[in-house]
């Protein structure tokens, strides 16, 4: 049973730009996640005070205050300490404020192939190295093994993620922590922890990492919010400049309400997480059983590692993913075909062609993610309605598999 204070699960009526639209099954928390009424309301408060917490009468007192409350809550969950939470306006500049604070000078970053865009494009920019991934979607650690044996003194920072946002695969952080310490002691470590605070212990899994990304609204925060832990002794530049704000790491007037909404999101979030786990699990089994049983031949891509409780990812072979998801959002299904920051486009996943799909097959790709707010009731629409729909366009399509 969840806390009085945890989201109320059900399919939400949404209103936006004087329309009412409904929502049959929200299956894409991966993308963002519905906001908590506790960080609604700790928005709401904060966004009461006037006051600039750089600024030094009573008001800014105020605000500098309750920012600063807020850094240690977030630190406190996080398994860091006040002084190691830089705010920053998401996971993107978290990333970015990672891997360029850490590099240059002739030093550069490495990568996994699947990273999420804001690290691997700025693992590219930078003329940075990227590493493999095997078939399942876990980075290759001989791989990464012998690049920093051979010029590991060249490297500023190691990336790889705590979980693949697509693919929802948990990464080997420790082995990736042990092989950068060896070859290469001067690099900084880097995660982009963004997907897990709800389904996994960062500090656990961090523990070693120098540099992790969280962003509030993967995990029931606001928009416009996340963090970077700088853990101490690591040292990194800042990417722009002005007052100096954030251990002069990031510049600008902190967003209060933002930093008051994610702690309380955050808090809420790691308290019920055994809970939200094991529920989610089960509604995750539920779904790829559905669907195994509807679609004999599909199988979830990843699942031969271990992965997040909430993600499932499919590969149909000669379809195209923007009919599905086109279909699906007419039958009321929100889902995706892979990182929202890339989904405009539509272009085939990064990710599944570095796993070794076909170009056919990752342009048919469907991401599903489950999260608090998800329903049983949300689970049986979904199977009945993403069997539907792909059946139909396999049909169509003269797909072989169907």
């Amino acid at each position: 049973m969840q806390n009085s204070s945890t989201f109320l699960p059900g399919s939400p009526s949404i209103q936006l730009a004087n329309s009412i639209y409904h929502v049959e099954a929200y299956l894409d928390h991966a993308a963002t996640t519905p906001m908590n009424p506790v960080a609604l309301q700790a928005q709401i408060q904060a966004s009461s005070l006037i006051g600039n917490p750089s600024g030094s009468h009573r008001a800014a007192r105020a605000a500098k205050d309750l920012l600063e409350r807020s850094r240690e809550e977030v630190g406190a969950l996080l398994g860091a300490a006040a002084s190691e939470v830089i705010f920053t306006s998401g996971g993107t500049e978290a990333d970015n404020l990672a891997i360029f604070g850490s590099t240059g000078g002739g030093r550069i970053a490495v990568c996994s192939t699947i990273e999420h865009h804001a690290v691997l494009d700025s693992v590219k920019a930078g003329g940075g190295k990227l590493i493999g991934v095997t078939s399942s979607g876990a980075i290759k650690l001989e791989e990464l093994e012998s690049f920093l044996k051979e010029g590991g003194e060249r490297v500023g920072v190691v990336s790889v993620m705590a979980a693949n946002n697509e693919t929802g695969v948990v990464q080997p952080l420790a082995e990736v922590c042990a092989l950068v310490r060896r070859y290469a002691p001067k690099a900084l470590c880097h995660t982009d922890a963004v997907q897990v605070p709800s389904y996994l212990d960062v500090g656990e899994i961090t523990a070693g990492f120098d540099l992790v990304s969280i962003s509030g609204h993967k995990f029931g925060g606001p928009k416009g919010i996340g963090a970077l832990l700088v853990r101490r002794p690591a040292s990194i530049k800042a990417l722009f400049h002005g007052g100096g704000q954030e251990r002069e790491l990031r510049s600008g007037t902190q967003n209060l309400a933002g930093a008051a909404a994610m702690a309380a999101a955050l808090r809420d979030a790691v308290e019920n997480r055994d809970e939200n786990v094991r529920r989610i699990s089960m509604l995750t089994e539920k779904l790829r059983s559905g669907l195994s049983a509807k679609l004999a031949s599909i199988k979830p891509n990843g699942a031969d590692e271990v992965q997040m409780c909430n993600i499932t990812n499919y590969c149909f072979d000669g379809l195209n993913s923007e009919e599905i998801l086109f279909l699906l959002d007419a039958a009321g299904i929100c889902a995706s075909a892979g990182s929202s920051c890339a989904s405009g486009a539509l272009n085939p996943s990064h990710v599944l062609l570095e796993m070794g799909h076909s170009k056919s097959e990752a342009s048919g790709s469907l991401r599903l993610s489950l999260g608090v707010t998800t329903t049983e009731e949300e689970v049986d629409y979904a199977i009945e309605a993403v069997a539907g729909v792909v059946r139909e366009l396999a049909i169509k399509k003269g797909a072989l598999w169907i």
